[in-house]
Parts: C-alpha cells; structure tokens; sequence
C-alpha cells in the first residue's frame, strides 16, 4: 500500500510539471492543446487512482451499503463510520473520468496524432 501512495504522489507530481508546461506555452503564446489530452489522461487516472487507495484503506468501512440493512426490520449496527459513508460512491462516480469527454483511448489517439503527425 505504500509503494502504491508513493507512485501516486510521484504522479501527482508530475501532473503538476505538466499543468506548468501547459501555462507557460500558453503565456508565450505556443499552442498547448497537443498536452491537453495528456493532462485528460493522467489526471482521470490519478482520480481514480486516489479513489481506489481511499476505498482500500478504509477496508470494510467503505462499503456502499449492507445488503442485511435492506431487509425488512433489519436493526443491527452500521458498518462504516461517519467520515468513510462517502468513500464507494466517490469511488464509483469516480469510474466515469475515463469515459465523459472522450475516453481515454480516444484522447491517446489524439495525442499520438498531434505529436507524431
């Protein structure tokens, strides 16, 4: 789980250095649009990334919901505390970054034809 937070952070990081790229062509008036299907990319992937390492270490706490609460006179404890309630819909809402402005693949065909020509 800690590999996995680092290689997040070092994403993370390197979204940031190509956000700044991306404002310093803008401010010197070179065209940008070529990295931002890259920034599309990474940035939907980090998304869901961060979800996923959210839902794993809140384990059990984080589920949607407890199919025995959806019976009829069910009175037993909830599972999940208050601050992880958000965690699997987040998570879930979450998958649809790859799909909504064009999925991923379609902006890496993008990408690869604006910089190979």
């Amino acid at each position: 789980m800690h590999d996995e937070i680092a290689k997040l952070e070092v994403d993370v990081v390197a979204l940031e250095m190509l956000v700044l790229r991306v404002l310093s062509a803008e401010k010197s008036g070179k065209n940008s649009l070529d990295i931002a299907g890259l920034l599309k990319i990474k940035g939907s992937e980090i998304q869901q990334r961060y979800s996923e390492l959210m839902m794993l270490a809140a384990g059990p706490y984080s589920l949607p919901f407890i199919e025995e609460a959806m019976e009829a006179g069910w009175q037993g404890d909830h599972v999940s505390q208050a601050h992880c309630a958000p965690l699997a819909s987040t998570y879930f809402n979450l998958r649809k970054t790859t799909i909504y402005g064009g999925s991923n693949e379609v902006q890496r065909n993008i990408v690869s034809q604006v910089v190979l020509g």
